[in-house]
Parts: C-alpha cells; structure tokens; sequence
C-alpha cells in the first residue's frame, strides 16, 4: 500500500463545486447566515435562572402527557405516501425533484422552528425515494420517525439493528438541505469513517457532500473536511478542534471581523488556515447516553508538555509516604463512592513525615494534597479495570465501553503519582491551554439530536441538562427475545465456573455465546475458567487490550458455536450476524456475566441478540459478592443479602443496587461541572 502524502490527504477533504448543492465563495456568493455561526459556540456559558430550569422540567414533564411518537408516526405515515409518487419517475426527473425540494427547505427554514414543517416533510419523501433507488430498499417507517426526532432535536431511542446508521444520515441531509452545517458525532474515528463512506452514493445523489474527520486527518485536511455539508467525527475531534480554534479566536483582535471574513470566503477562515470549524448548528449524537452523559462532564484538555523535575520528585516522596500510612488508623477508604479520606491522625502522621523533605512539602494543605492522590492511585486504581500497562506506560481504559483512551491522561499530578507507585518512568507533566466539558460545548450548540438503544434510564437527565425530550421508536418486527431465569452464586468463582459450563453445553447445541464482562481482569479469568474445563476449546476474548481485533472477533461471533467473552465494548456500535443454523438453534445467546453499575449497560448488552425479529435469549449470573452489590447496596441490605441471599432476592436487590449508583453518578456528575466552573473561575 503505497503512502498518502498531505497533498492526497488534503485534496481529499477539499470541497469540490459540484458536490453541493449550494457553490461556496467566490464570484457565485456565501452563505452568510450559515458562516457567522462561527462564534456561536465560542460564546461564554450562560447559567441558567431557577425559572429556565423549572420551564425545562414542565417542558419535559408535559412531553411525558403529550408524547410525540403519534403526531410523528402521522407525519412518517405521509411521508411513506408521498414518496410512491416519485417512483415511477427517471432519473433526471428525480433530480429535478431532489433539487426542488433542496431549494424549498433552504428557503422555508425558520431557525426557531422547532417542529417540521411541509417542506421538510416533502423533502423526507425525496429523500426516503433516493434511499430505495441507491440501496435496493425503502426506509420503513420507523427509520423515519426516528430521522423526525433527530431533525426537531430530540432523543431517539431505537432498538441494535433497527438501521440507526441510514436514520442518521437521511436526517443529516435533510439538515444540509436547510442550507446549515450539519455534524453527526458517533462513538470512535472508525465509525466516523465507515458511517461517512457506506452513505458516499446517497450523498451524491441527493447533491450534498459528506467528509469524516479522525485522529488522523491533518491540521491542514481539518479545515477542507469542516466546509462540507455533512462531518462525520467524533465528540474528542469535535471539542478538541473547537478548544484549537477558541485559542486562535483569541489572538484575534475581532471575532466579529474573522466572522465577516469567514462568510466573505465561503468558509476559508484564519491566517494560514488555524481556525477550521466554520460554523456548528444542527449536530447528531450516536450513543447519545454515552456521550452527553456518561462522559459529559470529563473535561477535555489541550496541553502542552512542561517538565518539572520538582513534580516528579514530589511524585515518589508522596507515594513513599502513602506507603507508611496505616489503613483505618491514617485513612479511610469508601468502596462505594470510591474516595479515601485522611483522619486526623493520618494528617499529623503525614507532618511528621514531611518535616524534613524540603521547602516544597513545608506547605500542609499541598503536602496532604499529594499524599491523598498517592493513596488514590495506590488503592482505588485497579490495573486491568481502571488501567493497562502499554509498552511500560499506563494507558487508561474507558469504563463504560472498556476500550482503550490511549489520548486521555490523568490530570493535576495524578498520571505522574500513579507512575510513580507502579514504579514506572515518570512521565512530564502538562501545562493546561484549554479546557471544556462536552456537557458545556453540547449545552452551547444550537440544536442537538441523539440517538441510543438505551435513553429510557437517561431521559430525565436528557431534559433536565439539554432540555431533549426523548422519543422511543417501536421496532419494525416484534422482538422474539427471550429473557431466561437469573441464576444466583455464592462465589465469583462458582459463577464463572458456571458460565463457563453453561456456555459450552450451548455452544454444542449450535448456539453462538457472547460473554459480557466489566474488565479485562474478569474476562482473563473467565477464560481461564474455559481452559480448566475445556482446554482444546477456541474462545475469543475481546479487551481493552486486544481491542484492535474487535472487527474480526465480532465478524465471527455469531457463527455456530462460537463462543466470545467480550468487555462492555461489544455493546457499542458493533453488529453481530448469526448464520442460519444459529437461527434455526434460537439465535444469539448473551450471558450477563457481571451486573453492571447502571442498567442501561446491561440493557444494551443484551441488546445484541434477537434482532430484526431474529430469535435470541440472554440471561443474567450473579454472585453474592458482586461488585455492584458490594458498592452500592445500603448496608441494611447489603446486610440481608449477604445473610438471606435467596434467587427471589435478586432482582429487587439489584434493582436498588443499580438505582442507587445512578443517583450517585448523577450527583458525582453534577459536583464534578462545578469544581471545572470553579477551576476556570480560579477559586480553588
């Protein structure tokens, strides 16, 4: 294969004339309207008033009395009526069609409608043809709601498998037709790209072009790839080129002027190119939950590297220190909230420690600083769940998805102290230039759409922090899941074994396995499990460590007798296909082998079997000393099921066990946005 130059890459994403609709600068005009959103993100946050808040909460509180989903079923209805319309026609009389109705929504679109209006609706029917001549299919009608609900800026729930990919990308080009920049932000730069170039054709036909930025695009391809109709990115690429070009805004002596400028060029912004976002207006979420939720309030950092040999001195001191602390007597851990706290005692311990390591550790308030976080990353940062050693440096592992954020790194000294007590080679220090929540950057945009398999859990969060009412979507074909009896242990160890035995008695059967686990630390020892009982037996495992085979461990697992273990990464954004005779044999079964914090995990896990009406079961094991009980469980309860422990238990224990860390994470969530406002205030 031979190597792009930055030519290629360049040329790649540039915008050629004629494939949009609309021509950009030059002699044939801007589109000033479009362009001077430029500085519509880059404005400072407004907090919002008690009565905002209360006018948000009654808003969502009457979407719950006047649900959408009939007035939309009504209008995806009409909308299948029209488009028959257009099928007897050629192909040059469908172009005049696309064209028309392009030309009508651009000029009919009022940027406080909230709702669709007729022009909208025609050019869904256009739209709809456009999709059966390119694809050999029509969108049924729940595509079509859900492609509704993300033009009006609402949340979609829909079912894995039900065609959430082309419900994005009709809704992206009905927002590019409106003459405005529309973005459409999915999990990770693979789905980016493979989402963008699937679509390439139905983009050209409906006279709209379509680029998808990566972690890989060059600065100077970023610029070309934002002056497109439609990007595909994802939220990292998102904030980070926004936060780059907030920095260049801000050796401006004018954002009004660069504004001016930029809709004077057709989107050609900035000396030499430095601001390449040219304005952000109707953006769509995939894995909505995940992204303006789970990781809504992790702050994203621009920095630059500042060595300080003091900092890493201070590093091996602290975690010397933490060392000769005494658990219960100096400190005190918290499972639940996973915090630890130094007593009294500890405090003084830690003084008397310090009074003679130098001017630096002089200071009391900084010296327990250090000695806390040396406790934190000794005690509550498990490698192989919360972290993975990579070539001799920490790379962190995402939770929620269990894939590697080898781009992330802990921040205020805690990556140089969490070296130092795995007596790793520090690594230098950063000095912070920017740095945004995605909560705040989405909070600013002015329309947002998302769409998940898993919004029910999340929707009052979606309306009381977005004001997203939330539209759950039917499936076309009845689901055929079967949901089996839970089976409760004793032991973690009685549980794998279990699974383990379970799993290969299916597998015989014909059935394709998928195995969900928390962290790579539980899928080795699962494995390990399979090779006692069965050794000569194949099973896949798909890890943070081993995440760059998930294409080609998912392209096998639903197989006959396949058999993956697989960390949360296996419920976002993959798509297992069962062969005929795991059809024939009841389909995909997935085993919840570890109870996640939140519900909606598990939910989406399981969400991989049965469907597009396919037949599947799943079925969940737990074991009395799961984490999720252990953590969250109240200890009057905790009490009884570690007493009582009975299978008629179990779901109501788990059910408190897991509303209790959603409102946890809710309010850590909420104390975490006010400490980076306080942060960025310099009040702490």
């Amino acid at each position: 294969m031979t190597r792009r130059t930055l030519d290629d890459l360049v040329a790649r994403y540039a915008l050629r004339d004629r494939d949009a609709i609309w021509p950009q600068g030059g002699a044939q005009g801007a589109q000033p309207s479009r362009h001077l959103r430029l500085l519509a993100s880059h404005c400072d946050d407004i907090k919002p008033v008690k009565l905002d808040l209360w006018g948000m909460r009654l808003a969502a509180g009457l979407g719950k009395l006047v649900p959408p989903l009939p007035r939309l079923g009504q209008l995806a209805d009409g909308i299948i009526a029209a488009r028959a319309a257009h099928e007897p026609l050629s192909q040059a009389q469908f172009g005049d069609v696309l064209a028309r109705a392009a030309q009508d929504m651009r000029m009919s679109y009022d940027l406080r409608a909230r709702r669709v209006g007729t022009a909208d609706l025609v050019g869904f029917a256009a739209i709809s043809e456009a999709v059966r001549r390119i694809n050999g299919f029509r969108p049924h009608r729940e595509q079509l709601i859900g492609a509704l609900a993300l033009l009006e800026g609402a949340i979609a729930e829909m079912a894995t498998g039900e065609g959430k990919t082309l419900t994005a990308s009709m809704a992206a080009i009905a927002a590019a037709w409106r003459g405005m920049a529309c973005h459409v932000v999915t999990s990770n730069d693979y789905l980016a790209a493979r989402d963008c170039d699937i679509n390439q054709r139905l983009f050209a036909l409906c006279r709209v072009s379509a680029a998808s930025l990566t972690g890989d695009t060059p600065p100077p391809a970023r610029g070309p790839a934002y002056r497109h109709d439609i990007v595909y990115t994802t939220a990292q690429n998102f904030l980070a080129d926004h936060l780059r070009d907030d920095l260049a805004l801000k050796g401006q002596n004018s954002r009004l002027i660069v504004a001016l400028r930029t809709a004077r060029a057709g989107g050609a912004v900035g000396d030499n190119g430095q601001i390449v976002q040219v304005g952000v207006h109707q953006v769509i979420v995939d894995e909505a939950d995940s992204v303006l939720i789970d990781e809504a309030v992790t702050p994203l950092i621009i920095s630059a590297p500042h060595p300080d040999d003091l900092l890493e001195r201070a590093a091996l001191t602290a975690v010397r220190i933490a060392r000769a602390l005494r658990s219960d007597v100096d400190y005190r851990l918290d499972a639940t909230l996973r915090t630890v706290e130094l007593t009294r005692d500890g405090r003084t311990h830690v003084h008397t420690l310090t009074h003679d390591a130098g001017p630096f550790w002089q200071r009391r308030d900084r010296a327990e600083e250090l000695v806390h976080l040396a406790l934190y990353a000794s005690h509550l940062m498990r490698r192989d769940e919360h972290y993975v050693i990579e070539d001799g440096k920490v790379v962190l592992v995402d939770e929620l998805t269990g894939r590697l954020a080898r781009s992330r790194t802990l921040s205020l000294g805690m990556q140089q102290v969490l070296e130092a007590s795995l007596d790793l080679e520090i690594s230098p220090p950063s000095e912070v230039r920017a740095r945004l929540s995605f909560q705040r950057y989405f909070k600013r945009l002015p329309k947002i759409g998302g769409m998940t398999g898993t919004a029910k859990e999340a929707r009052g969060e979606f309306a009381s922090t977005y004001g997203l009412i939330t539209v759950r979507v039917p499936t076309h074909r009845p689901v055929q899941r079967k949901i089996w009896p839970r089976k409760v242990f004793h032991t973690q160890d009685q549980k794998m074994q279990a699974v383990a035995r379970d799993a290969l008695t299916l597998a015989e059967q014909g059935r394709a396995i998928l195995i969900g686990v928390r962290s790579v630390q539980t899928s080795d020892a699962l494995y390990q499990a399979f090779q006692q009982i069965a050794p000569e037996r194949p099973v896949a495992v798909l890890n943070a460590v081993n995440d760059a085979q998930e294409s080609a461990i998912v392209a096998l697992a639903g197989q006959a007798g396949t058999i993956t273990v697989a960390t949360n990464m296996a419920g976002r954004g993959t798509d297992i296909k069962i062969d005929d005779t795991v059809r024939a044999t009841g389909g995909l079964h997935v085993i919840i082998a570890e109870t996640n914090d939140f519900s909606r995990i598990d939910r989406q896990l399981i969400g991989r079997c049965a469907r597009q009406g396919d037949p599947g079961s799943a079925c969940f094991y737990l074991s009395m000393d799961e984490e999720v009980m252990r953590r969250f469980l109240p200890p009057l309860m905790a009490w009884i099921w570690g007493r009582m422990g009975r299978l008629a238990l179990a779901g109501p224990m788990v059910w408190i066990a897991q509303t209790r860390a959603e409102r946890l994470a809710v309010a850590q969530r909420q104390a975490t946005l006010d400490s980076e406002l306080a942060v960025e205030k310099g009040t702490i």
